[in-house]
């Protein structure tokens, strides 16, 4: 091979080699480009995202057969609007007594949540009825009938609504029951203790009226 044949092959070579190069060049920087471009189409995480807010709390009231703002009907006639509460807690709430205001002096209905469905339809005795100190007795005797006590439980107490007396942050609250089965209520607390008294009320004795509906006066 002369030197202008040697030449030429070399020109030859050189020229492939710089073809190769930029195609190869071109290749991979297309591949850098899809790249960029898939990553730019893939959802980015979001560090820091605030969370969700929870679902609102479940009401801590709803396993109870009546509410404030209820209106309790008595299947004797008698009704009774719940506009206050005392409502007993140990962790949940336990139990309620709602104050029911009355041009005779007022009503109350105690209740237990679910699945305690009876109701105590009260009314309140005089601050002078008995002589309790802080600790209800295991027995008590009102208008010559004797109680004996069938629940005695330390409660922390929060007021609803209005109309409901102060007896402190702290009670015990006892129930009696009588021979003919009334119902008898103390709650002792801030220094002074408070009774009602009445009957028994089981499902099918009652009706509840939810709040905001007329009362069987209205219709």
């Amino acid at each position: 091979m002369d030197g202008g044949e040697s030449a030429g092959l070399s020109l030859l070579l050189a020229s492939l080699g710089v073809a190769g190069a930029i195609l190869v060049g071109r290749a991979f920087a297309r591949s850098l480009r899809n790249a960029r471009d898939r990553t730019a189409e893939a959802p980015v995480e979001q560090k820091g995202r605030p969370r969700e807010a929870p679902p609102e709390a479940a009401d801590p009231l709803s396993a109870f057969p009546c509410h404030l703002g209820d209106v309790v009907l008595a299947h004797q006639g008698e009704e009774a609007w719940l506009a206050g509460a005392l409502v007993f807690f140990e962790r949940l709430p336990m139990a309620i007594l709602f104050i029911a205001p009355d041009a005779g002096g007022g009503r109350a209905i105690y209740a237990h949540p679910a699945p305690e469905l009876s109701l105590a339809w009260l009314v309140p005795l005089p601050a002078d009825s008995f002589a309790i100190g802080p600790e209800p007795p295991s027995s008590l005797e009102h208008d010559r009938e004797r109680f004996e006590r069938t629940r005695r439980l330390p409660y922390r107490v929060e007021r609803m609504g209005t109309g409901a007396p102060d007896v402190g942050e702290k009670v015990i609250v006892a129930e009696y029951r009588g021979k003919t089965g009334d119902q008898l209520l103390i709650v002792a607390g801030g220094g002074n203790a408070r009774a009602w008294l009445g009957r028994r009320l089981e499902p099918g004795m009652y009706d509840v009226l939810p709040s905001g509906k007329s009362t069987l006066n209205d219709l």
